[in-house]
């Protein structure tokens, strides 16, 4: 997905994101990904790259610049994550909205 209209704190440019919901049949909430590791960064889930994923470095899913999209706007799927990745996310997920 191009982020490059991005304001604020958003994660810019063309980058993996990760799908957290489905909020309608052509709308998700989305979740950018960035391979920068900041101490204390909260609600952000580190992936390790793996053939089944797609990633190419350590990554890390920013779930508090998570945000909707229209299907339409993601490129291409590169990869699937495991179902302990996805439940880490999930968990963090419920804090950040529930925060």
């Amino acid at each position: 997905m191009d982020n490059a209209n991005s304001v604020g704190h958003i994660q810019n440019g063309i980058r993996p994101h990760v799908i957290v919901t489905q909020v309608t049949g052509d709308t998700v909430t989305v979740a950018p990904c960035t391979s920068k590791k900041k101490e204390h960064r909260k609600y952000a889930v580190e992936i390790l790259p793996t053939k089944e994923n797609g990633l190419t470095a350590v990554s890390f899913v920013l779930l508090s610049q998570s945000f909707a999209a229209d299907i339409s706007f993601l490129d291409k799927k590169i990869g699937h994550l495991d179902q302990n990745e996805i439940l880490r996310i999930q968990i963090e997920y419920v804090k950040y909205v529930t925060d």
